[in-house]
């Protein structure tokens, strides 16, 4: 049992967490090893192809997944492939590392309590909406689309810790609302801790906390910004279980945009569409 009990929302319930992570009191689900290999094959700027498959090939599942995504009507193929290097030729190196992280990373969002299974579901299915948005709003910037959809995926990991700790308090899960605004007031530093212990970048390790920093309109859009205007339009969708922290901010102004009539426009729609569909097997 934990030796911090909160009773109500407790404002330092983030820092409690995170000292009962350290001291090894609240154990939370390791990275799996692919994951980390993969992160290491993603900042190597020398990785070939081959040993990037050599990677994965560890994974059969992974590998099975891969497959069935570089055959899907997205990539749009003109034929059928099997292999793991083909399967890397026609994605991408880059988009690759990244997507596979997601996809390793699937196996940990479980629990054997029903109500937080379902809950680190929600979690899963919300981040994966917001990097399907990430991928398509970051096309419309500077901003690379496989460090936006990575983001999109890992923003809410912090989610993980917190319901592995009301897996152990009972009074946490005979009051959903108390359960959802621990998640939604401290994910974001929970999540830059971990994201930093397991040795994500900077950008995608700090963006959790920026998030709820983003009080003017930028120059130009940057990963953040992308990520935000993502996730408010997932919350358009019905998609996302937290509240929305948007500062006064919409996409429009997140992405030094005259009109977000673009998120409305066939093409716009078409693409998503595509993407969500993509991000569905991530599911």
């Amino acid at each position: 049992m934990h030796t911090h009990t909160i009773t109500n929302i407790d404002p330092d319930f983030a820092n409690h967490l995170i000292a009962e992570i350290k001291e090894n009191k609240l154990k939370i689900p390791t990275q799996p090893e692919v994951a980390v290999r993969l992160r290491e094959c993603a900042e190597n700027p020398n990785i070939t192809i081959d040993q990037l498959a050599q990677v994965i090939s560890h994974d059969p599942a992974l590998t099975a997944r891969f497959i069935q995504i570089a055959n899907s009507p997205l990539m749009r193929g003109q034929s059928q492939i099997n292999s793991l290097p083909n399967v890397i030729s026609r994605l991408g190196i880059r988009f690759v590392c990244n997507i596979a992280t997601g996809l390793a990373m699937e196996q940990i969002f479980q629990a054997t309590d029903s109500t937080v299974d379902k809950l680190l579901r929600d979690v899963w299915g919300a981040s994966t909406h917001v990097a399907a948005y990430a991928h398509v709003i970051a096309k419309l910037t500077n901003v690379p689309v496989e460090s936006a959809s990575l983001a999109g995926l890992m923003h809410q990991i912090g989610a993980l810790p917190i319901l592995s700790y009301a897996q152990d308090h009972d009074e946490l899960l005979e009051d959903p609302e108390q359960l959802l605004t621990l998640l939604d007031e401290h994910h974001p530093k929970i999540s830059e801790f971990i994201l930093k212990s397991w040795k994500f970048p900077d950008e995608i390790s700090s963006l959790p906390v920026q998030l709820r920093n983003l009080t003017t309109a930028p120059e130009k859009p940057e990963l953040a910004h992308v990520v935000q205007a993502s996730i408010l339009k997932t919350h358009e969708t019905n998609k996302h279980y937290l509240k929305i922290h948007t500062n006064d901010m919409d996409a429009k102004k997140l992405l030094c945009l005259e009109s977000d009539d673009f998120l409305t426009n066939e093409t716009f729609q078409s693409s998503l569409d595509d993407t969500l569909k993509f991000y569905c097997h991530l599911n």
